[in-house]
């Protein structure tokens, strides 16, 4: 026998979302309620219950309500999207926070769509509300995105930003302003060049002025970039062009500024000796404690082996854009026994994942096992680190 009952609950929030998805640019509690089958005091309980989880959105009071990012998850391409997206930006900020707000933004048709925002802890701020829309062509993220499309598609979206295509271009930001904020926005990118999203921080105009706004700027480049490294990007060149200024002489890096650079989530290579005296290199995530670098290797790494043989090795950290900084280590490496890793082998899997791939990293099953992985201290014999271009 078929089972025929339903949830009339159920059945209302169905409603409500499918009606306003034939609603791009939303609708109003009344317009709802001319449409819905649904009492006044039911619409606004759904209304707010879904507004909470982000499934819907309102920019106002009075204004209008829309579907929501929440919604985007839920679909298998915008999940691929998306969730990295958020995950590679909270991340981000959680090991380097801007001194204003700080809000990540993603196009939908017509309209730029704040995914999240990292507040300014100053009492006079910019505020993004997670879910809030604005014109594509009226912000600084909008004008970002907008300069990575087709000539064609800007002439038709927002002609009056033709002029300036080529100056977002080669400087890789926008900047608008309103009588109470300044805002400037950076694209991010997946390959490096062709922007995905754009990063976009707010300042109060009373409190910004041009030494401000050129730090800040160079701030939101390395975000930006930062941000697309930890989405896969090898290089930061935002349209095709490397937005920067001179990258200066070369020079050594402070000892302040060496361990400040070996905080960030770079990339180390691991270069050791096989058994035959051919040199290996590997990839590596990396923790520095402020005396030695941190590896853990797999039950199946060759280079795990190859250390057991020949101890020495080097490792290398760079940037991959300017200001080209680079960090370069020799010593012996050490398979540590349990008791001497801090906080164990498993805690060392659960900070790398974190510090790499975001806090919800850490809870994942598989970058938790530890059977078979071992933890590696590299205590540096020499290192040194450089910026800009020229030797080592």
């Amino acid at each position: 026998m078929e089972y025929a009952k339903q949830v009339p609950a159920a059945d209302r929030t169905l409603n409500l979302l499918e009606l306003l998805a034939t609603a791009p640019e939303g609708l109003t509690a009344a317009e709802i309620l001319t449409q819905q089958e649904i009492s006044r005091s039911t619409l606004f309980a759904l209304l707010n219950t879904l507004k909470s989880r982000n499934y819907i959105i309102q920019t106002g009071l009075r204004s209008r309500y829309s579907l929501g990012p929440a919604l985007w998850a839920l679909i298998p391409d915008r999940q691929q999207g998306l969730r990295p997206l958020i995950e590679a930006f909270e991340t981000e900020m959680s090991f380097n926070p801007l001194p204003e707000t700080i809000a990540l933004a993603w196009a939908n048709n017509l309209e730029v769509i704040i995914l999240a925002q990292h507040a300014s802890q100053q009492p006079v701020r910019a505020v993004y509300q997670p879910g809030e829309r604005r014109p594509l062509g009226q912000t600084a993220a909008g004008h970002v995105l907008i300069a990575g499309e087709s000539p064609r598609y800007v002439e038709k979206i927002a002609p009056e930003l033709h002029g300036r295509i080529h100056q977002i271009h080669t400087q890789g930001i926008s900047q608008t302003q309103t009588t109470d904020i300044i805002e400037i926005a950076a694209p991010v990118t997946l390959d490096g060049i062709n922007p995905i999203a754009a990063i976009m921080i707010g300042i109060p105009r009373y409190r910004y002025d041009a030494a401000k706004g050129k730090e800040l700027i160079k701030e939101l480049r390395q975000a930006a970039a930062r941000v697309s490294y930890r989405l896969g990007a090898a290089v930061y060149q935002p349209y095709g062009w490397t937005p920067v200024g001179p990258i200066g002489p070369s020079r050594e890096l402070s000892e302040a500024e060496l361990n400040d650079f070996l905080q960030g989530a770079w990339g180390a290579r691991l270069a050791c000796i096989r058994r035959d005296g051919t040199p290996h290199v590997v990839p590596l995530w990396y923790e520095w404690d402020g005396r030695a670098l941190w590896f853990t290797a797999s039950p199946g790494a060759f280079w795990k082996e190859y250390i057991l043989t020949s101890p020495r090795v080097s490792v290398t950290i760079d940037e991959p854009w300017p200001p080209l900084r680079r960090v370069f280590v020799s010593s012996a490496a050490k398979i540590m026994p349990e008791d001497q890793i801090p906080g164990g082998l498993a805690a060392l899997r659960q900070r790398l994942a974190a510090r790499y791939l975001g806090e919800d990293a850490a809870h994942l099953p598989e970058l938790q096992e530890t059977a078979g992985w071992s933890a590696v201290r590299i205590w540096p014999d020499k290192i040194s680190g450089r910026q800009g271009l020229g030797e080592r």
